[in-house]
């Protein structure tokens, strides 16, 4: 079987964003759109109700025609030496794990700035102190791409991410474990593994 190609050639600054009023209607747009949600909420996906949370929250929203979630994400480079920070594995509230691979990241909020965004991402998932956070500005950068989610198989993702270093105070010097702090706890993920990587 053939995988399916990225919506991405078909996409233009004109398209529609999908609106929904109930779970229910997302859950048959998704089915509509030929995306196999019986695979959701199993090994390493999220459910249609973590969906439905970001696009309440408003830390993503679906494009109607073709199907594709949009969702723009920090990401802080933090630097030990000539290690990174990389967030290795996610332990959800339900015990299951996922592999990850990054530095810190979050799902920023609908106009939120970077910067902002940064500080709540090392607040939330390092449980950092405000001022143990010196985020860099001039390090700024902003990059896309378009894959298949890992967390809603079968939903094609376009991430805008916006890059920046920062310093920070009080990390352990060697792999640690920490507990997700944020606002919602209707949060798939409860606990970040991370690990310093030589870049």
């Amino acid at each position: 079987m053939s995988k399916k190609a990225s919506p991405k050639t078909q996409t233009s600054k004109f398209a529609l964003l999908k609106q929904f009023r109930t779970i229910d209607e997302l859950r048959s747009w998704l089915v509509s759109n030929g995306i196999d949600i019986c695979r959701w909420g199993r090994g390493t996906a999220k459910t249609v109700e973590n969906l439905w949370d970001e696009i309440s929250s408003g830390e993503s929203r679906l494009q109607a025609d073709p199907a594709l979630r949009i969702i723009p994400v920090t990401q802080v480079i933090v630097r030990k030496g000539k290690n990174i920070l990389i967030e290795a594995e996610q332990e959800f509230v339900d015990n299951r794990r996922r592999p990850r691979n990054h530095p810190p990241s979050e799902k920023m909020r609908q106009g939120e700035h970077f910067i902002d965004a940064a500080i709540r991402c090392l607040q939330e998932e390092l449980g950092l102190d405000y001022q143990d956070i010196e985020i860099a500005p001039s390090t700024y950068r902003q990059i896309q791409r378009e894959s298949e989610s890992l967390s809603y198989p079968g939903l094609w993702t376009r991430y805008i991410f916006h890059i920046v270093e920062a310093r920070v105070n009080g990390l352990p010097e060697t792999d640690f474990w920490t507990f997700e702090t944020g606002e919602n706890d209707k949060d798939a993920v409860k606990k970040h593994y991370w690990v310093w990587r030589g870049y």
